[in-house]
């Protein structure tokens, strides 16, 4: 068995090699293909590109087929793997994504070939919830203003909020989406003394003392409005304009 995995600028070939060497134990044979990239704003390029257009936006290198030709197993970030590298695979079984994002892969194709998909959701879950919650303090305490300020010289007296900075005890927060990121929020807000508000249709239990209700209802009864959903076609526009003109005036939208 053979796996193969496509480097990229984030996670480079020896992160890769590395992290499966245990599989050779196993006689899989790792080895791995770097997808050869100009600079990040080319990988952001092409990753804007998938997120709107699909797997299918982008049409992978010749290198990249001949790498994978003879792989049973695909690992990759970001790279696309299109019908176009699918079909150039004689054995591929399982396409592996080291992340949670799967636009990347042509799923509908792949499952026509009895190919099996993982992600991994949660990788940076932590990390998202921290920035979550840092955004929310930064925001509305007007940090970052401050100390850019400050490094300009400046003492700055009025910001768009004066008058109305939130302290965080008693206010609602309202987390949309409660998979691994929505979850570790409400974690860290426990300690906040805050009141969480909760929407997630495939969620009817929720820890944490999260009380579940409508979007409508979280959007106008939220002061801090956090958004934690996949990009998908069932999400896409899911706060719209009438949800926003619903929340109050002084609250806040978090799109981490």
């Amino acid at each position: 068995m053979k796996l193969v995995g496509i480097g990229d600028l984030f996670i480079p070939n020896d992160y890769i090699l590395s992290g499966f060497k245990e599989l050779e134990k196993l006689g899989v044979e790792v080895t791995a293909v770097e997808w050869k990239l100009k600079d990040f704003e080319e990988l952001q390029n092409i990753n804007l590109a998938v997120e709107h257009g699909g797997s299918e936006a982008y049409d992978p290198p010749q290198y990249i087929l001949d790498a994978v030709i003879d792989a049973d197993i695909i690992i990759t970030e970001f790279c696309p793997i299109t019908k176009k590298v699918i079909d150039s695979c004689k054995n591929l079984k399982i396409i592996g994504v080291l992340r949670a994002g799967y636009e990347n892969i042509n799923i509908s194709y792949a499952s026509s070939k009895n190919i099996l998909v993982y992600n991994t959701p949660g990788r940076n879950a932590d990390a998202v919830a921290d920035f979550t919650i840092g955004l929310m303090i930064c925001e509305s305490r007007n940090i970052a203003r401050g100390h850019m300020g400050l490094k300009n010289g400046e003492w700055i007296r009025e910001y768009p909020n004066s008058g109305h900075i939130p302290d965080l005890p008693g206010k609602n927060v309202g987390i949309i989406g409660l998979g691994e990121i929505g979850l570790k929020v409400a974690r860290r807000l426990t300690g906040f003394d805050v009141n969480i508000l909760g929407y997630d249709p495939f969620v009817t239990n929720p820890p944490y003392g999260i009380k579940m209700v409508s979007l409508e209802e979280l959007m106008r009864e939220s002061d801090f409005v956090t958004i934690h959903v996949r990009a998908t076609k069932e999400t896409e526009n899911m706060v719209n304009r009438d949800l926003i003109f619903m929340m109050k005036p002084t609250a806040y939208f978090i799109n981490t």
